[in-house]
């Protein structure tokens, strides 16, 4: 094979939270090239998100890291898991109004999740969608939970009962399954350790989980460390917590933000 016939095809991820962004680029066997992670502290407003975006994902930036595709995960709090036997594609509006405040302007999408019949409806931002189309054309966007579902269902086979969390900055994406049957799929924010475990025992008494055999499976920002004083309170109640974050040889690792979007992919 000569030089010339090498095409280069690098992905492009970027992870999008209603306080910031991250983005993450991959080579053709999803080797991390480059990955960033940024905050708008307090502020949520879409408007100021896009400007942050713009700086940094520009046309520039795809001509030259040579991006062949592009997929969009967002992680917002405005969603609802419907099931397919209710759902209507013209109804999206109506599966969101009562949890989430929706504002004029607002578009709605959903994802279909064939593995559970169900769908994840959500409100993708509007603005962020046009520009990356401007500047890539059609590409992939879902929601964070569409991801994590279809995941987590094909790990639920390892028990009769399941939980998969993602934990992302202050926010805990949680997935319930019983018997291969999704039982519940919440987003709470925390705080606090204590506020962090309380969310976690609280669904599991709930959802009545036997706290001997049910398996508690986490990805992202909750590691296994001595200086998890959310996880020293958990142990002491949950017999199986498992920890499954990819591990990659890169200068990434332990980057903050990363194990949050890179075990997204």
């Amino acid at each position: 094979m000569s030089e010339n016939s090498i095409h280069i095809t690098n992905r492009l991820s970027i992870f999008i939270l209603q306080d910031g962004f991250s983005f993450l680029l991959t080579d053709s066997v999803s080797a991390p090239l480059i990955f960033e992670d940024f905050k708008l502290g307090s502020s949520q407003s879409t408007t100021e998100l896009l400007k942050l975006l713009k700086t940094h994902i520009t046309p520039v930036f795809f001509e030259t890291h040579k991006i062949e595709n592009l997929e969009v995960i967002y992680g917002n709090p405005q969603f609802s898991i419907v099931p397919q036997a209710y759902f209507k594609e013209s109804h999206l509006p109506h599966y969101i109004k009562y949890s989430s405040k929706l504002i004029e302007g607002d578009d709605f999408s959903f994802d279909q999740m064939l593995s559970v019949q169900a769908n994840t409806v959500y409100i993708p931002y509007v603005n962020i969608n046009n520009y990356l189309f401007e500047l890539f054309g059609s590409f992939k966007f879902t929601h964070l939970f569409s991801g994590l579902i279809e995941k987590a269902f094909k790990k639920s086979y390892s028990s009769n009962e399941y939980v998969k969390i993602h934990v992302s900055r202050q926010l805990i994406y949680f997935t319930a399954f019983r018997n291969q049957k999704l039982i519940l799929t919440n987003a709470f924010s925390f705080e606090t350790p204590e506020d962090f475990a309380y969310y976690i025992l609280f669904t599991v008494e709930e959802l009545n989980l036997n706290r001997e055999e049910v398996i508690i499976e986490f990805t992202g920002s909750f590691l296994n460390t001595d200086e998890n004083s959310a996880l020293a309170i958990l142990s002491t109640y949950l017999r199986h917590i498992l920890f499954s974050n990819g591990h990659v040889s890169s200068e990434f690792h332990y980057k903050e933000g990363f194990q949050e979007h890179f075990n997204l992919l």
